[in-house]
Order: structure tokens, then sequence, then C-alpha cells
């Protein structure tokens, strides 16, 4: 496979880039707006938390049905809710949907070091398209990643199916994450080596138990990344008796 020998996978919300920061803020303000209408913000919190839950088996994962979550709890405490309300409403949307997109520290500069090791990199991602698209285009990373995929939502099959088309076995395959759920435990299931990045900020629905915590690094700074690669490929370099592909990189630099 010539240069890239392996794939990595890595994860794009709170693993390349904020999400659940925005997302926070969001609940934030409209926990405000709908105080402001005299409703019980521990009433609103609840209900969001709730239906949040609720509607990923129905519309799935993505700003744009969250926001139409939002809106659907306003119209249930306030059938006619005042103009004033709605246009609030909507600019929280317009918020979210084009929130900065604040890059995880160390992110370029590890990424730019792995461009020159033998991974091919693929920015893995669920959601809905046209949103993680802008945020990867805004992102700048498409200058130093070799491609993006976008999922309906992160499964074993989902990830199967990106191995096939790229012709990439798991044992040759990383993935990188801060989701036990969406990225680990998939991985893993799969026979993928896994990276797990610690974050403050994770939704409670991604938390789960390890299903193979062997297969798993855990890291709390993304610039560690590339210390877990490093071992990743002199491993296998010493299991295949092939010259170490991490002693090729570094004498590339």
């Amino acid at each position: 496979m010539g240069q890239h020998d392996y794939l990595l996978l890595i994860d794009a919300d709170d693993t390349l880039w904020e999400s659940a920061l925005f997302f926070q803020r969001t609940e934030e303000d409209f926990i405000n707006l709908m105080s402001a209408l005299g409703v019980s913000a521990d009433d609103v919190r609840g209900t969001v938390h709730r239906r949040d839950v609720e509607r990923l088996s129905v519309t799935g994962y993505g700003a744009e049905p969250y926001m139409d979550t939002l809106d659907s709890i306003l119209r249930e405490y306030v059938p006619e809710p005042p103009n004033w309300a709605v246009t609030s409403l909507e600019d929280m949307r317009k918020c979210l949907l084009g929130h900065p997109v604040v890059l995880t520290p160390g992110a370029v500069g590890t990424l730019k070091a792995i461009s020159v090791m033998p991974f091919y990199s693929v920015v893995y991602t669920m959601g809905e398209e046209v949103h993680q698209r802008d945020k990867f285009q805004r992102s700048g990373l498409n200058a130093i990643v070799d491609e993006l995929t976008i999922v309906p939502e992160k499964t074993v099959d989902s990830l199967r199916e990106i191995l096939r088309l790229r012709g990439f076995a798991p044992e040759r395959t990383i993935l990188v994450g801060n989701s036990p759920r969406s990225d680990i435990n998939p991985a893993t299931a799969l026979g993928l080596s896994a990276v797990f990045l610690q974050r403050e900020l994770t939704w409670s629905l991604e938390h789960e138990e390890f299903s193979h915590p062997h297969m798993v690094v855990e890291i709390n700074d993304f610039n560690e990344l590339l210390t877990v690669l490093d071992n990743f490929l002199d491993k296998d370099a010493s299991m295949t008796g092939r010259q170490s592909s991490a002693s090729e990189w570094r004498c590339r630099q």
C-alpha cells in the first residue's frame, strides 16, 4: 500500500474541535429564554434532556434536529410564544449552526506530523452532511488530512464498510475519539486499536464502560497521540519482522 500502510480514523466533534461546549451554551440560553416566559428552569432542563435522547431514534444526531426539539418544547410550554421569543430561538439556531470552529490544542501540529507518517488519515464523523462538511472546511484541516467521511451514526457496520472500501484490515487501523459509546466500543468490537482522548465536556449519552479496555490507550492531550502511534508502528514492526515504519518516517523528517 506504499506510503499508507495503516489507516487512522479521527473523530471530529470534541476530538478535533469543540462541539459539546456550544450545545451546552445553547441549552443554557434556551433555559434562560423559557425562564423569561415564566417556565421553571428545572422543568425545562429535564424535558430537554429527555427529548434529546428520544429524538435520536427518529432524527439521528445533528444540530438542526436538536434545535427542532427545542422549538417543539417552546411551543409545548407556550403554545403561542411572543415574536421576540421565536426570534430569540432562531438566533440560537444560527449561533449553533454557525459556531466558530475552535480546534483542540495540539491538533494542527500533531496532524502535520502524522501527515508524513505511513497513515492514511480520515476524519470520521457522524451527523448532518452539510453541517459537518462546513465545519471541516472552516477548520482548515482539509489541507493536512487525507479524507473526510460522514456517517448517519457510528456503528460496527459503518466502520466495517469504511475499512472495506479503503482496503485496510482491522489490525492495521487505529481510531481516535472522545466517546466510549460512539467511537471506542464500536472500534474495539471490530478489532481496531483505539485511542481515547479524555475531554471535560462529553455528552452524557456517550458515556459507557470500555468493552475491551486492553485494546484502548487513554490520553489527556491530543499531542500525546504521536507517542501512541510511534509505539503502534514499533510494535507492528517487531511482530511482522519488518523494518520499523516509525524509524523510516523519522528518517524522512
